[in-house]
Formats: C-alpha cells, structure tokens, sequence
C-alpha cells in the first residue's frame, strides 16, 4: 500500500488517476513530476540554482566583455576597403612603405576613384601619445596622421563638433571615445607633443569603431614633427573596384617591386583581436573552476533527492516506468536546475553590471577603449553552461535512481 504522502504526491503529478491504473508500459513521467519535486526541497534547489547561476553569471560577463571589444575592432572595417602593410609584418605602426612605392600603387586600375577622379588610397602614419593632466597616470592612445583623402576612404567617419585639422596648423581631432573618456580633451584644448603644442579642433564618431580611440591629425604635420621629412608610410588604406580584389592581389603577387601584403580591412581587424581569444582563454579557467565545484554541488544535491526518494521511485516500477523513464525523469529534473540556473546567471550579470557601471563605463585593453555588451551569444552561453553543468551534475544520481530495485526501494522504511 502507498502511505498518504506518496499518494498525495504522485496523484497532484499526474501519475495516479487511482489505485487501479494500468500498467504504463511506454509512458513518460510528467515534467511537473519534477517541478513539484524540486519545490518540496526549496532551500537545496535554491543553493543549486544560485550555484549555477554564478558560473552563468561568470560566462555572460565575460562574452560581454569580448563581444564589445570585439564589435569595436570589426567596426572599423569596410567591406570595400583593403589595408596593405609592408610585407611580413603583423600590424599597420610596424609596417613601412616607400613613398616611391605608394605612387606605383596609386595608379592601379583596380582602386576605385572619388567623383573628382581622385584615387581613394589614404597614407597613414602613426604615432603613440600619452595624455592626462595627471603626471603619475597617463593613457596611452594611438595618433594617426592622414591626408583629406582619408575621410572619404574611410565612409563612416563623422564630425560631432569642430572641424578637420587644416594643414601647418598643429591640430588635434579626436575619437569620441577619447572625448569621454578623458573630459578635458574637448576643443580648445592645447596639448605639448613633440615640440610644439598642438590645438584640439574637432570631434568626431566612426559608427563605435576602434578609431574613436584615435586622435587624428595632418599627415604632413606628424610627419614633419614627430619623424623627418620624406621618410615611409606605414599603411595605405584602398577602396578597390567591385569584383577586382584577385586581380589586385595576383599584381602584388607578380610584380617583384610591390613589396607589401594586402589584406581586407574585416581580416585584419579580425586579426587584431587576438587579446580578445587570451581575454576568453583566463575568464575560461575561472568558469572551469567555478564550474567544477557546481557540479559537484548538483550532484550532491541530486543523490540527496534520490536518497529520500527511494520508496516513491519504487513505486514509479511498479506503476509501470521503466528504469529508462526513471534516468530520463532525473536528468530533466537537473537540466530544469540547469536552465534556472542560467536565467538566474543572467539576471545577476545584469544586475553587477548595472551596479558597478559596467553598461555606462569606457573600458581599455591598450589603446583602444570599448563598452561591455551583454550580446545574444552572451547570453546564449551562459544559459549553455548552466544547462550543461546541470546536466553532468545530475547524470550519475539519475543512473544510480534509474537502478534501484523495486522490492528493496517499497520495503525501504
């Protein structure tokens, strides 16, 4: 015979419409089955999903942090657009381009032209620069020297306030990011480089794109300052013709005086964000951590369940369920903690972020600054993890319930 509480419990489950049901062969038992269990042992369910919850909390935060520093890089690129760097070298501020190189370059017939017939190819040079009022702490930020061209090769860039440095004139224009970040980098602002002061004269916006980082001044102007007069380049950026890419890359290839690699810009700002697979590498390690020590927490939870449940796991064999429906059940009833524990690591990143300003803070890897995104995907892996982790935990208990005799569990006092 079946005590009250075991009665009670199946019949709210569902699984007892009275004593005579018939024998279930190939039936399921009821999710709510499960949910009802999981509602009896609140204060362990509760400890469950908070610890799930932190190892979700943990990969939310994390692909957030990638996914902004990641949107910001891939922001700069234009599908139209190559970069093309002396050859071998990784990056544009290690690259150098002869001046006699870039006129052979200009005339390709692959680079498209602006409507004044102007080849859209933009010589850049660069320069690092540490700004702050304060003398202990500085930021460091990338200057780009360009020519007028650069604003048409480069289609998103915007001027929020001020205007372009006009050449001879020492003239800073810098990202909105820098802006931002360091308040007192406005217009007006005088700032000593090199040997001379130079004028902040404009602000400007590059669609959330890593050139907010920049400052942008004259190519003529950083070159005369900071290097000497006739010296290299260090990238051209190009806007080809559609469809001429393979034919560009195979002239490069062919002609012994193009001594440079072209690269499309998405590539190679793609490229640029390898710190972004060492940032998810280390926060990995941390979830690995926190993750083995949830498992184990679920799974010490999951046995405590079947424990207690011995009789009522008896009497769910001889209803009918098989020891398949058995595993089944309790591998639901960990992947419910797993799922709760995920929307429970989600809402707690929202709410750290909130709380500590992720969501409104400028944040730096080197020179460039980005924002915390809390993307889809973010979301999407912490929810995975929890799943997971929950999962595993409740495998072995499940099969430990799964094989639990049917004589010995009813006679179980």
């Amino acid at each position: 015979m079946l005590d009250e509480i075991e009665r009670r419990r199946l019949m709210h489950a569902g699984l007892l419409a009275d004593l005579r049901l018939k024998i279930c062969g190939g039936c399921v038992i009821p999710i709510r089955y499960n949910l009802r269990s999981l509602l009896e042992r609140r204060a362990t369910t509760l400890m469950t999903v908070l610890g799930l919850g932190m190892v979700a909390m943990i990969f939310v935060i994390l692909f957030g942090f990638i996914g902004g520093l990641k949107g910001t890089m891939l922001n700069a690129a234009d599908q139209r657009n190559w970069v093309l760097l002396s050859r071998g070298t990784p990056d544009e501020t290690a690259s150098f381009i002869p001046h006699a190189l870039m006129d052979l370059i200009r005339v390709r017939p692959e680079i498209a032209t602006s409507d004044s017939g102007q080849p859209l190819m933009s010589p850049e040079i660069f320069a690092g620069v540490n700004i702050s009022r304060d003398k202990h702490v500085r930021q460091f930020v990338l200057m780009r020297g360009v020519m007028p061209i650069a604003m048409k090769v480069h289609r998103n860039m915007r001027l929020v306030a001020g205007h372009w440095p006009t050449r001879g004139n020492g003239e800073w224009a810098v990202g909105q990011k820098i802006e931002a970040r360091q308040p007192y980098m406005t217009i007006g602002t005088q700032m000593h480089y090199g040997r001379r002061n130079w004028t902040i004269v404009g602000v400007f916006s590059d669609e959330d794109s890593a050139r907010e980082s920049e400052i942008w001044t004259d190519y003529d102007d950083l070159l005369t300052d900071a290097q000497s007069p006739g010296k290299d380049t260090n990238s051209l950026h190009i806007v080809l013709k559609p469809g001429t890419a393979d034919s560009f890359q195979n002239a490069l290839k062919s002609d012994s005086r193009l001594k440079v690699d072209a690269i499309s810009e998405r590539d190679y700002y793609a490229s640029q964000t390898k710190v972004v697979d060492q940032l998810r590498s280390l926060g990995l390690i941390v979830a690995l951590m926190l993750g083995v020590g949830a498992v184990f927490g679920g799974m010490n939870t999951m046995y405590a369940a079947v424990a207690r449940r011995k009789r009522e796991i008896g009497v769910l064999r001889v209803l009918g369920f098989s020891r398949g429906n058995i595993l089944g059940s309790f591998v639901i009833e960990s992947a419910i903690l797993g799922i709760a524990g995920g929307v429970a690591g989600v809402v707690l990143a929202y709410i750290v972020a909130w709380g500590t300003g992720l969501n409104s803070r400028l944040l730096s890897v080197g020179s460039t600054f980005f924002s915390y995104r809390p993307t889809p995907a973010a979301i999407v892996a912490g929810l995975a993890a929890a799943s997971v982790i929950g999962v595993a935990g409740g495998f072995a208990p499940a099969w430990r319930a799964a094989r639990i005799g049917v004589i010995d569990s009813i006679r179980e006092a």
